[in-house]
């Protein structure tokens, strides 16, 4: 089998680190989703080890057409970032976190522009880069009210915020009254000749890092507000960290929606295609979740951290691990606070739930859909509540029901160089060679990264040992043949999809995996009858249809026009808005609000 029990791997990630994080529930929240503003402010704005620019170096860009600040808040939520309350205001979006750490060992960003700069804990420069909150914390409106729903599925594009990051990188390098203005805010108090030099000359280290992510990531496949491919990006960063080349770098050609992230902590496996696991054991009066250790490192890896990989051999040069941005105690922290996290109830501004209706659809749902979507009266404590669906699965009961494959198939199928990993062994105890899986590589990565910090671990660990609460800190091949494979392939769990408890689905438009479904009404109709396009950006709601208003905005808005089918009404790949029929077809169309009725009350 070509991935050899992959689905292993990331619950392993943490195994040498076995007495170091527990996650335990903190009691006393208040607030619609359980949180107070303390939990906020670190949801918002922890550094998970993220780090995409230096401070100094974000506040002096400018945009690539203009000469306003790149980090304008009217331009970063053009993207879809997402304005914080006022209570919570330090001038940038939720999820824009700084970042502060020894960074002397570091080699793309441990930048150093001016003479004299220090590479300590306490007196290096600040970082700027996201974390979790980025993507998982979504807004609605409905005829002049809002609500931010945290844990939520951002309407952000990713896509086109990195595309104008890095064109505005490129201008400043271009244009000379950029690049004065930018030299002069950046080195103010320390602007001399020496100290411009190597100002260029770092910039454009980090540039050239950007180009090459980039052209690794290459797709012609657009994202879209709400959509990411974010596990082909973090497996290019793996091989980036491992010196490949672009050339040697696997499409990012899999956009999903960002998942919601309410009660992941009570499921074994997350990401759509359950390729992390949650993995834990009990402690004294607590829980350790080294499995969500794992799987939130893989994550910063991915989005602008860092991992210095290093040859390894023999087990003891295993356990001094790699040096990296990852953040664990606040990693911990961020998965100690999500455990609290609720899902969001129906707002009472919205049009009141049809009581009759709602009946009608529990019972539907009991019938139709319980099986594989646990409402709490079949959750068992302790048991997983999610269902994996494989594709082999699928195709037995109904071929025609099968849904986009690639975000699995691209995880199952995607090798790389292994650099200074070949002779590591990975997670299963093999030694990798010169290629391997990149989701092996991926595991190794994130293990050597949390062994690498296992200061922090050890300190956390007596945290929660002796029952103190703390949040994290706050700094202010072709593709036929590919396909083939993948759904000839038998017994394999990585090519599969989850069905989830749908808690609060209501507030996770658009739906699908890929979110290539506008609604949770559309989703009920059989597959040939749903929009093949609609446009994604706006975030005003359709309390009718369940989801966000799919026709295109007025005004200045951004807006993608989301296509599932080309002109000539063949599927594009990656957006597909097949499958996942399960009988709608066989719905009246008063079972199908009875449904939608019910499920607003998740």
């Amino acid at each position: 089998m070509k991935l050899q029990a992959k689905a292993r791997l990331i619950s392993a990630i943490a195994g040498l680190a076995v007495l170091s994080v527990g996650c335990g529930v903190s009691a006393g929240r208040s607030g619609d989703q359980g949180w107070d503003n303390a939990d906020r402010k670190a949801w918002y704005r922890a550094t998970q080890g993220s780090r995409l620019m230096p401070e100094s170096w974000f506040m002096a860009l400018e945009q690539a057409e203009a000469d306003a600040p790149f980090s304008d808040p009217a331009n970063l939520t053009s993207f879809g970032f997402i304005a914080p309350p006022a209570n919570l205001n330090n001038g940038l979006p939720i999820g824009f976190a700084k970042d502060k750490q020894a960074d002397r060992d570091l080699k793309v960003s441990g930048l150093k522009w001016y003479v004299g700069q220090k590479s300590g804990k306490a007196t290096a420069e600040q970082w700027i880069g996201l974390n979790c909150a980025a993507c998982h914390t979504a807004k609605i409106s409905y005829q002049g009210q809002q609500t931010i729903i945290d844990g939520g599925p951002n309407l952000l594009d990713f896509q086109l915020f990195i595309e104008a990051l890095d064109g505005a990188m490129k201008a400043t390098q271009a244009d000379q009254a950029k690049w004065d203005r930018f030299n002069a805010a950046v080195l103010d108090g320390k602007d001399t000749p020496e100290n411009r030099a190597l100002l260029k000359t770092e910039f454009q280290k980090l540039l050239a890092w950007q180009v090459k992510t980039d052209a690794m990531n290459e797709t012609p496949v657009r994202y879209g507000f709400g959509r990411l491919d974010a596990v082909g990006h973090i497996l290019n960063k793996i091989l980036m960290f491992n010196g490949a080349a672009p050339s040697q770098g696997n499409a990012s050609n899999a956009p999903v929606s960002y998942p919601f992230l309410w009660d992941i902590w009570r499921q074994e496996q997350v990401q759509w295609n359950g390729v992390a696991q949650n993995s834990r054991f009990q402690l004294p009066g607590d829980t350790f979740e080294y499995g969500a250790l794992g799987r939130n490192a893989g994550e910063v890896l991915g989005v602008f951290g860092e991992v210095v990989i290093t040859p390894k051999s023999g087990t003891l040069d295993t356990l001094k691990g790699y040096v990296s941005s990852v953040q664990s105690e606040n990693l911990a922290g961020l998965e100690r606070i999500l455990k609290d996290l609720k899902a969001p109830a129906w707002p009472a501004y919205f049009p009141p739930i049809d009581a009759e209706l709602v009946a009608e659809g529990r019972a539907l749902f009991e019938t139709s859909c319980a099986s594989c979507h646990t409402t709490p009266q079949n959750q068992t404590a302790g048991e997983k509540t999610e269902v994996m669906v494989s594709f082999e699965r699928t195709q037995q009961d109904n071929p025609e029901d099968l849904t986009d494959i690639w975000m699995a198939c691209n995880a199952y199928l995607n090798d790389g160089p292994t650099g200074p990993m070949a002779g590591t062994k990975d997670l299963n105890g093999e030694i990798m060679d010169q290629v391997a899986p990149v989701a092996n590589m991926l595991a190794v990565a994130v293990q050597g990264s949390i062994l690498g910090d296992k200061s922090s671990l050890v300190h956390e660990g007596f945290r929660n040992f002796f029952g103190i609460r703390r949040v994290p800190d706050v700094f202010e091949a072709a593709r036929a043949d590919d396909r083939a494979e993948c759904l000839n392939t038998k017994n394999e769990p990585l090519l599969a999809y989850k069905a989830r408890p749908l808690d609060g689905i209501w507030a996770t438009a658009p739906y699908l995996h890929n979110g290539s479904v506008s609604s949770l009404y559309e989703l009920l109709l059989p597959a040939e009858q749903r929009a093949k396009s609609f446009w994604v950006g706006n975030r005003e709601y359709d309390p009718v249809n369940v989801g966000y208003v799919s026709t295109k905005p007025e005004g200045d808005i951004k807006a993608f026009l989301l296509r599932a089918r080309d002109g000539a009404g063949q599927i594009i790949e990656g957006n597909s808005n097949k499958g996942h029929e399960y009988g709608a077809r066989n719905f009246k169309e008063r079972q199908r609000r009875a449904l939608l009725e019910y499920m607003k009350t998740l």
